[in-house]
């Protein structure tokens, strides 16, 4: 059984914080997941430490570590706390072990009401397929935070139209290299993008992804290779925007980052162009 958070004193939980975890945390907020672990070294509760480990080296894709912090997580906490069991699921999610993180975070939904929890479930609802439980669960996670917009979903001809209108907008140097490319929309990833991508790990809540060879090896590919494809998936988008304007956008700068990547252009050289 789940132990539900209990914070006695919501005015004071804030204060409470160890400075090294609240250091940890911004860290991770600005993107800097090294620092992050740096800070929580100095976190004097272990609990509170490895917990912030986990998530640390989950932004920098490493599962194994994580997974060693998790244990530490249990030792230190319990497995049945309720911050424990979210990265657990979480860990499970990064692993494509869909089964396991939908019973963490059901587990989870069943004695706190957390909109993050059910936006979790909806991602794996659309995961399995199931797009319509996917949106309940996001207008249940609305009604729990009336500051949420309302859910999103465009039909797939729309989403093509958005699509589009972002391709035509690009700059000339983009548009000759799309032109040896597929663009492919997809509901959500599968998990045999896995062994077609370079990247260490193809998380299921991705929005965009590349595979194959970039313009640059075009010339030395091997026949049969599959050709270069930038994947935007839809749910995904959906689910992270804050209304259509913000989904436009938010379609129109992973499809750029995308063929960065088509460009040859690593994670830091697209971020250098604006395009992360």
């Amino acid at each position: 059984m789940i132990q539900p958070e209990h914070d006695p004193d919501p005015d004071s939980s804030e204060e409470a914080i160890d400075p090294a975890i609240r250091a940890a945390g911004d860290a991770l907020d600005n993107g800097d997941p090294e620092s992050a672990l740096v800070e929580a070294a100095r976190a004097k509760d272990p609990g509170e430490r490895a917990l912030m480990e986990v998530r640390a080296y989950m932004a920098m894709g490493m599962l194994e570590a994580a997974e060693g912090a998790h244990g530490r997580a249990v030792e230190a906490l319990g497995d049945d706390d309720v911050d424990v069991v979210e990265i657990e699921g979480e860990i499970a999610l990064l692993n494509w072990e869909l089964e396991h993180a939908t019973e963490c975070f059901e587990a989870i939904a069943e004695v706190e009401d957390d909109p993050y929890i059910l936006e979790r479930l909806a991602l794996l609802a659309d995961l399995a397929g199931d797009e319509d439980a996917s949106h309940a669960l996001m207008e249940k996670a609305r009604e729990l935070d009336p500051e949420r917009p309302e859910p999103i979903r465009l039909s797939e001809e729309a989403f093509a139209s958005v699509v589009d209108e972002a391709l035509a907008d690009m700059p000339p140097e983009f548009k000759k290299a799309v032109e040896s490319a597929r663009i492919v929309s997809e509901p959500v990833p599968f998990v045999e993008l896995d062994d077609q991508s370079e990247e260490a790990m193809v998380p299921p809540d991705v929005l965009g992804l590349f595979v194959g060879p970039t313009i640059h090896e075009l010339a030395d590919a091997v026949s049969g290779e599959l050709p270069p494809t930038i994947y935007l998936f839809q749910r995904n988008l959906e689910r992270m925007a804050r209304g259509p304007e913000e989904l436009a956008i938010e379609i129109r700068v992973t499809l750029f980052h995308e063929i960065g990547h088509l460009l040859g252009l690593d994670e830091d050289e697209v971020a250098a162009m604006g395009l992360a």
